[in-house]
């Protein structure tokens, strides 16, 4: 195995394709990987669907200490768990010349409403790693959350979002309850309460 057994860490492993075939190219694309890892020999036969990076973003408002979630259906949860109307943060993809921060801010204010007052990289992570190769980089945005819409979301996109407001803690809690069932919503809550106390710091 290639890397420093000692070091917990992803590393990279040397590898070869031999092929890729498209095989569906709609909302994502679906190929068809052939590939053989250069010092084993062993091979495989992979199909992946080929992700735009993406981000998140843990809105806070200090004064009202209170994040700032949405609602919004998603089919997926709906046929998974039966449970369509996901909680959620603020997220979409990054558009084509478009930074991550840049991206995370636009995906705020079309999803929230709100303007970030502040904006922080907090972390990024593979989603499924075994289907896909979508990135999620999770930002921390600082807002004013005082005068909240109840209803936003991008017109052209067909989305429509319920921003709503919630403590950490009872964050915590429907995570707990296992009432969240969105995996990039438990990272960025748990990441968010792990390292809350140094963010709200770098903003003094």
């Amino acid at each position: 195995m290639a890397g420093d057994p000692t070091i917990i860490s992803d590393s990279h492993l040397p590898i070869t394709i031999e092929s890729s075939d498209l095989g569906y190219d709609g909302f994502r694309q679906v190929v068809t990987y052939r590939y053989r890892e250069d010092e084993s020999g062993n091979s495989a036969r992979r199909e992946i669907v080929r992700g735009q990076h993406a981000v998140a973003v843990v809105a806070y408002d200090p004064n009202l200490d209170q994040l700032v979630m949405i609602r919004q259906f998603r089919l997926g949860a709906q046929l998974g768990v039966g449970k369509g109307l996901s909680v959620e943060l603020a997220a979409g993809l990054i558009d084509e010349g478009e930074d991550a921060a840049s991206a995370a801010a636009r995906e705020l204010k079309e999803e929230t409403g709100l303007d970030a007052l502040s904006i922080k990289p907090m972390c990024r992570f593979l989603t499924t790693p075994g289907l896909t190769d979508e990135v999620l980089n999770i930002y921390y945005a600082e807002v004013n959350a005082q005068n909240l819409a109840e209803e936003a979301g991008h017109a052209s996109e067909t989305e429509q979002t319920f921003p709503f407001l919630l403590s950490l803690q009872e964050a915590m809690d429907a995570i707990d309850s296992n009432n969240i069932n969105n995996g990039i919503v438990m990272i960025g809550l748990m990441w968010f309460a792990r390292h809350k106390n140094q963010l709200l710091d770098a903003e003094k």
